[in-house]
């Protein structure tokens, strides 16, 4: 036997020996079975924007401090309280970039350039684009139908490249998506702060002040209180619905990462709206319990959506 054939068989017998081994004192080996299934959306409102979200707000809530104990000092130094300001500005800036709602809102801008310059292009393979990215954040869209039965008489005439309405049925859809608990706090938490610029400017700092102390609440909501978690559970509820007809076991993991979800909010939920994020939460492992009842089930999902809006 030459030497090449000798180091083989003696490989052989090695492995032999290792994989022996493993079978023999298997207590002291973990073999892992096959992962449980997990669903980690790629679309709509996911947990890495929900991070991102909070990185920002929250870096833009220590600026506001800032700006509003530099209005405290006995001496106010300006330059630095612009700064302070600004700097909140573009913080949450940042942060808008990171909700659903900002791809779909640029999405329609540029479609709307589009059209200025193109105004007889087919633009039906656009607006079913628009649809689907649309659909992706509808568990966060309040007015979502009426959005869904404006852009759906859009693709029907964009087919006869009837396009003298387009503009106007997109300018009124981009005004219309919004997510109420990400948009709304952003955008008052902005507008008071360019009030309390603008008192700056005239000298006014007593009211820069209250300006500013009325801006922390919204920020407070997505940064460290439970509109993130609301909205990450609205968007699972939303999909679980969705998905309860086509993929029962799907639907079922979209349910139990909404009562993750809900949880989180829970333990962080405001005074104001404990009570109605508990009997949500609540409903919600109802649900898991009575998840085979297909009318109950459907049922639930309708009056559990429903009564989300008003969070």
């Amino acid at each position: 036997m030459n030497l090449l054939s000798k180091i083989t068989a003696l490989l052989l017998f090695l492995i032999s020996l290792s994989y022996a081994s493993i079978k023999k004192e298997n207590d002291f080996f973990f073999i892992p079975k096959e992962k449980e299934k997990i669903i980690i959306l790629t679309e709509g409102l996911t947990e890495d924007q929900i991070h991102n979200i909070k990185v920002y707000t929250t870096r833009a809530l220590n600026l506001v401090l800032d700006a509003f104990s530099s209005l405290h000092r006995r001496r106010i130094i300006l330059k630095e309280t612009y700064s302070y300001i600004d700097g909140a500005i573009f913080f949450l800036n940042e942060a808008k970039q990171y909700s659903p709602s900002y791809l779909v809102y640029k999405q329609i801008e540029a479609l709307k350039k589009r059209y200025r310059f193109f105004p007889d292009e087919n633009y039906t393979e656009d607006l079913e684009t628009l649809k689907i990215y649309i659909n992706e954040i509808a568990g966060n869209l309040n007015n979502y139908e009426e959005i869904k039965s404006l852009i759906e008489k859009a693709i029907k005439k964009a087919q006869y490249l009837d396009n003298s309405e387009l503009f106007e049925t997109l300018e009124k859809i981009q005004n219309m998506v919004k997510i109420p608990l990400i948009d709304n706090p952003i955008i008052d938490a902005q507008n008071l702060i360019s009030i309390a610029k603008d008192h700056l400017r005239a000298r006014k700092y007593k009211k820069a002040r209250q300006a500013l102390e009325i801006a922390i609440e919204p920020i407070l909501k997505i940064s460290s209180r439970e509109n993130l978690y609301v909205a990450l559970a609205k968007e699972y509820i939303h999909k679980s619905y969705k998905s309860y007809l086509s993929d029962k076991e799907i639907s079922l993991l979209y349910l139990k990462n909404a009562i993750y979800a809900i949880s989180k909010a829970y333990s962080v939920s405001s005074s104001e709206n404990k009570d109605m994020i508990k009997a949500v939460k609540n409903q919600l492992f109802r649900m898991k319990q009575d998840f085979n009842d297909k009318n109950k089930i459907l049922q639930e999902f309708q009056l559990l959506i429903s009564q989300l809006k008003n969070i």
